[in-house]
């Protein structure tokens, strides 16, 4: 590096100084070592160099306080997400919608199937941990081939820092706040798992888990060769589990007659209509 900081060269011979005649993989692996640089920097120093996006250990403690929130508080801070997901299903004969209504219309230029539509919504957490607030219902769409867009809708302020978290779920009809909730606190423990990926390294076993987690980086999963496919629930990856557990709207009796213990089938997989009915 020169005295500005900027890199001159590498020490390692067989990648390429310039960017542009890297592999797809190669320039990656650069990505990787920058995140693992800033979150080494955090773990050894007193610096906060750790993007809130990319931090692994806020993210669990968001985990922890949103899988504790009660029914009426996960009502107040994410019915509306909830609703917006749900009421891609409405006129799915299979899925019990209720009396739910759409709180926002799609965007008119977006473009692809109706359920082509993700939504975010932003945590942060107060001083002890609990949550503080949330941002409102984000959509991000495709609005041409290769070209995405964000809408926010944020009827309320928010503080001026940087969130916690942010928890992403594409349309899915959960019909119970409960589910949801579970849903939400798993593609978080599925973000953490991308926060180690992400760097380079293996999580820890508790975030070795299949499903979606950034959709930043289900992208890098479906496009490079260096990564399996994470973000796949039925992937076969030496040490990873699917383990979306949601607590069900359901009685025990109820339980016991839909499961069977010797299938191969997933717990979610064999309740499924159970889950989505209610």
């Amino acid at each position: 590096m020169n005295s500005e900081g900027d890199i001159l060269h590498h020490q390692v011979d067989d990648i390429s100084d310039d960017p542009s005649t890297r592999t797809q993989t190669e320039n990656e692996q650069f990505s990787q070592a920058r995140r693992y640089a800033k979150y080494y920097v955090a773990q050894e120093t007193e610096y906060d160099t750790i993007p809130w996006d990319l931090n692994p250990e806020r993210f669990e403690t968001v985990r922890d306080s949103l899988a504790a929130l009660t029914v009426d508080e996960l009502d107040d801070y994410f019915g509306d997400l909830f609703a917006q997901s749900l009421s891609h299903y409405a006129d799915d004969p299979d899925v019990d919608t209720g009396d739910i209504e759409r709180p926002y219309e799609l965007p008119a230029g977006k473009i692809g199937p109706e359920g082509a539509v993700l939504y975010e919504q932003e945590i942060y957490l107060d001083e002890s941990g609990d949550i503080e607030t949330v941002s409102g219902v984000i959509v991000e769409y495709y609005v041409a081939k290769g070209e995405r867009t964000t809408v926010r809708h944020d009827e309320a302020p928010v503080p001026d820092r940087d969130p916690d978290a942010r928890v992403e779920i594409s349309p899915a009809p959960f019909v119970d706040l409960k589910p949801f909730r579970d849903y939400l606190v798993y593609n978080l423990r599925c973000q953490i798992r991308d926060c180690y990926v992400g760097m380079g390294l293996e999580p820890p076993a508790a975030y070795k888990v299949l499903g979606p987690g950034q959709y930043r980086f289900t992208g890098k999963y479906q496009h490079f060769e260096c990564y399996p496919a994470y973000f796949d629930v039925d992937a076969d990856i030496p040490g990873y589990s699917h383990e979306f557990a949601p607590e069900l709207p359901i009685s025990d009796a109820e339980l016991g007659g839909l499961v069977d213990p010797g299938s191969e089938r997933s717990l979610y997989r064999q309740l499924k209509s159970a889950l989505f009915s209610r």
